[in-house]
């Protein structure tokens, strides 16, 4: 409770530099000494952390981790992910960065503290702070006003020295044109592709090479287990003739009636510029202009399918911006809103959710409607025959079970009981036979079961059930070279072929480190010179070469045009040399500069955050109590 009131008096800096504190505290931690008092976690600088802050902040962040995975948190999970260790890290971080912002002469004055519990709005009503709630609220999550107010004071405390350390970074001009250019200067490569393939030729394995490479790479050809599996289908009865009673039906309606209703749904189409909540004012008033630019075309006419292709930043927008149908509830909230306040054809104004900026345009609506009795009348009589045909089988296959347990044989208990046994040959669980490919349930049922073993009733998924047994299985076992000796030779080759393909290739490219013109060495190899694209940093994904080849390239300059190695990929070996080089287009670098700027300086003031704390922790007196925690 008290971790959900105060988290609102947490700025995104602050929390990023919580996550570098921790790391740097479980780096530091298992060097701190180990002599605190009774009663206490630590003692950092003769200030001491008690087991009751211990003991709180481990029930918080345990219940955040109960929220994350569904309530239930195995003890050997808590030891693995070292919860007890976090919050002692924690503890003392705050401990060192609330005694770093007395010393710099940072105090957090009473009426900070009020403005801070007033803005909170758990306490508000109408719009107002409400003395009242504010005292109910903390009088039922049994913390007292003093120590509520305490604890804003600490918040407000490491906020303002973590602000006035991130306040120290500076980015120039000169490092957001050099990270531009880092990133959009485009480069295009000449280069040779040599295959593997093409060096197969001639390449014969002598019996002792078949042999050695074998037992060198014996552990490769380790089979999958095989089994021989006999088992029993008991299908769901799907008898027309089932006789369903119009009651049934009739109840049936009435207990599912929501299957029957079907809410409103619309179908929208959005644009997205990104923009996140740790960006400055300046960079979301920007990227909210960049949108307002679209959104004037759109209103202007222009299309707005083509508009989310050329702007919108969402995964949909290779789609047109196209979001589907949904109804309410199913929506990001102010999309949703948007979208249900529009009619066909309409644009939305700018709506802002956690993800940035979006327009929203509603293409078409299906009015809400609701299924009658009459119409879902041979629908629920199916399903109602289905169900009790699935019962049927469940009860036709408990009574075989039990037949099948007496006699000791499935054999025996199927004869007895009028069933017949189904049996396939030896099968692989990646290979299984026609009958069973579409019934991987069973597949993955027989192979955990062993020889001889028997399976209690499996479900399959088409309603019915089935029992399993195993008559004979084999384990994995490494065939004899004779058993699989052309695959073996085929492996060899081509592993000769790779070799000699590289070997081809880093002779290359030697010749050129030794000044041979990339013409020359590629007609010697009987190869032709390829041309790439241009590709930047920031398009390299789409270029056409592989990205070992093009993170090579890029590397890559005028007074260095050529790599250190060859770029092997797919069984290809690539050599390359810089063909051309320019820089990133002014106009690209009109749009990006703001969000690099930014990026430069949430990097530089989390390095500021993670150098003060380790200056801290290396001056700091730490010491742990022993057994305490």
């Amino acid at each position: 409770m008290l971790a959900l009131l105060r988290r609102k008096a947490r700025s995104p800096i602050i929390q990023i530099a919580i996550v570098v504190i921790i790391l740097v505290f479980i780096f530091w931690l298992p060097q701190m000494g180990g002599d605190g008092g009774s009663g206490t976690v630590a003692v950092v600088n003769d200030e001491p952390i008690s087991v009751r802050e211990f003991q709180r902040r481990y029930d918080d962040l345990l219940a955040q981790y109960r929220d994350q995975m569904g309530g239930v948190i195995p003890p050997e999970l808590l030891e693995a992910l070292g919860v007890r260790e976090q919050v002692v890290n924690q503890l003392i971080q705050e401990r060192l960065l609330l005694q770093s912002a007395v010393q710099t002469g940072l105090p957090v004055t009473r009426d900070e503290v009020r403005q801070a519990v007033h803005a909170m709005g758990e306490f508000s009503e109408n719009g107002y702070f409400s003395l009242d709630i504010y005292r109910q609220t903390l009088a039922r999550a049994r913390i007292g006003v003093q120590e509520y107010e305490a604890g804003i004071r600490t918040d407000l405390q490491r906020r303002k020295i973590v602000e006035h350390l991130v306040s120290f970074a500076r980015v120039g001009e000169s490092e957001v044109r050099e990270r531009f250019h880092r990133d959009h200067d485009q480069v295009r490569l000449s280069y040779l592709r040599l295959a593997a393939a093409d060096f197969r030729a001639g390449i014969s394995p002598t019996e002792e090479e078949l042999s050695e490479y074998y037992e060198a790479n014996a552990e490769r050809y380790r089979g999958e287990a095989r089994l021989r599996l006999d088992y029993l289908l008991f299908s769901p009865d799907s008898d027309s003739s089932l006789v369903v009673a119009e009651e049934q039906i009739a109840a049936y309606y009435q207990e599912n009636h929501d299957q029957f209703n079907f809410p409103e749904q619309r179908r929208a189409r959005h644009i997205l510029i990104r923009s996140g909540a740790a960006d400055s004012p300046e960079l979301r008033e920007s990227r909210r202009s960049q949108l307002q630019e679209v959104l004037e075309q759109a209103r202007a006419g222009r299309d707005f399918v083509e508009l989310a292709l050329l702007y919108s930043e969402d995964a949909t927008a290779a789609d047109g911006g196209d979001l589907g149908y949904f109804s309410r509830g199913e929506m990001v909230g102010p999309i949703e809103e948007a979208a249900f306040a529009l009619q066909p054809g309409e644009i939305s104004g700018i709506v802002e959710t956690s993800f940035g900026f979006h327009l929203v345009k509603l293409e078409e609506i299906k009015p809400a409607r609701r299924i009658s009795l009459d119409e879902a009348r041979q629908d629920i009589a199916q399903k109602l025959r289905v169900e009790r045909g699935r019962q049927l089988a469940f009860a036709r296959a408990g009574d075989v079970y039990e037949e099948v347990l007496t006699s000791g044989s499935l054999a025996r208990g199927a004869e007895a009981t009028g069933e017949q046994v189904r049996s396939t040959a030896m099968f692989k669980r990646s290979l299984p036979p026609a009958e069973l490919a579409r019934r991987q349930e069973l597949v993955v049922a027989a192979f955990r079961l062993n020889q001889g073993e028997l399976s209690s009733i499996v479900p399959t998924g088409d309603g019915g059930y089935a029992i399993l047994f195993v008559p004979e299985r084999e384990e994995p076992r490494i065939p004899a070279l004779a058993e699989i000796r052309a695959r073996v030779a085929e492996d060899f080759i081509n592993a000769r072929a790779r070799e000699a393909a590289r070997q081809a290739a880093e002779g290359a490219l030697a010749a050129l480190t030794g000044g041979r013109e990339l013409e020359a060495v590629a007609a010697e190899l009987g190869q032709g010179v390829r041309l790439s694209g241009w590709f930047a940093r920031a398009t390299a994904a789409t270029a056409e070469l592989p990205s070992s080849v093009t993170a090579a390239g890029l590397r890559l300059s005028e007074k260095s045009p050529l790599p250190s190695r060859v770029q092997a990929a797919d069984d290809h070996y690539y050599i390359i040399r810089l063909a051309e080089r320019r820089p990133g287009d002014e106009a690209l670098f009109a749009r990006w500069a703001e969000p690099i700027r930014e990026q430069l300086l949430r990097a530089k003031q989390e390095a500021l955050v993670d150098s003060w704390v380790k200056h801290l922790v290396g001056q700091a007196d730490i010491r742990l109590t022993k057994g305490a925690f």
